[in-house]
């Protein structure tokens, strides 16, 4: 992406670790890009002029929960038409990730800094599917698959 044009970047995540480490990401993008986030908690207050969707939150226990949440995500992406999907995981993430390939938009996975001695399990499923994936352990990069260009801390 050129910093030169401004960009509609779609911003995705769960909540707590997740979340912090996305808004840490964002946080300088905001001021060159037209960012819009998602969200499964209800309770995160958006500064002015922010757009945040609240999504439905998914888990391994609650599988079922991924038809919502994808449906959610599906029509965030067909309103707001973003130019790139951006996400630290997990579950919502890993959903529009997914979308995002069919609808032909961009994506960043950026698995979280908690995976220590692997890669995320909702890492593992977008791996294929993402355009640029990273991790923050230097041990875990693959190639030109994973690659490590730093931590969110």
């Amino acid at each position: 992406m050129s910093t030169s044009t401004p960009r509609k970047i779609f911003a995705i995540s769960s909540p707590g670790g997740h979340w912090i480490q996305l808004t840490r990401l964002c946080k300088e993008l905001e001021t060159q890009h037209q960012m819009i986030y998602a969200m499964p908690d209800k309770r995160f207050k958006p500064k002015q002029g922010q757009k945040v969707y609240s999504v439905i939150d998914v888990s391994a226990d609650d599988k079922w929960k991924l038809i919502p949440c994808a449906l959610q995500v599906c029509w965030i992406l067909l309103k707001e038409r973003p130019d790139a999907i951006m996400s630290t995981g997990a579950a919502p993430g890993a959903v529009a990730v997914m979308l995002g390939k069919l609808f032909r938009i961009r994506t960043i996975w950026v698995d979280s800094i908690a995976n220590v001695q692997q890669i995320s399990r909702a890492g593992r499923l977008v791996k294929a599917h993402a355009d640029v994936f990273l991790t923050q352990w230097p041990h875990l990069s693959e190639d030109e698959r994973i690659l490590h260009k730093g931590s969110v801390l």
